[in-house]
């Protein structure tokens, strides 16, 4: 610990008790026991923190362990489908300008789609 032996312990409580006083001790305590609880929380955070930096930079330097594809729950399903060996930034400027316009094309594909569909009256069957 701090290596202060029980004859040591007891001269600083003795000394706390007089210098503080009988009322203000149980708050000094309250005041530490907070203290320590939320320096442990923040050590706790950091290490998490570590741990989730280690496996980041495993996954970008192609060392992911496995089970460690838990990151791809959180990207969007546009980008989820993307083959396991597609690597950001391969594509050159023409491919990736390509690329752009064929998804924009589909886009303004599927907007007419839907507007067209909502926009024809449904006919009514005479049943006279």
């Amino acid at each position: 610990m701090l290596d202060l032996s029980w004859p040591e312990l007891f001269f600083v409580a003795v000394l706390a008790l007089v210098i503080i006083g009988p009322k203000d001790l149980p708050e000094l305590f309250q005041l530490f026991t907070k203290l320590v609880s939320k320096l442990r929380r923040m050590y706790g955070d950091i290490q998490g923190s570590m741990a989730q930096l280690q496996k980041e930079v495993n996954i970008v330097s192609g060392k992911a362990q496995p089970g460690d594809d838990s990151w791809r729950d959180f990207l969007p399903p546009e980008v989820r489908g993307l083959p396991k060996d597609f690597v950001p930034g391969s594509l050159s400027a023409d491919e990736h300008k390509a690329r752009r316009q064929r998804i924009e094309l589909a886009r303004q594909q599927a907007t007419s789609q839907n507007t067209t569909a909502s926009d024809t009256p449904i006919e009514e069957k005479d049943n006279g």
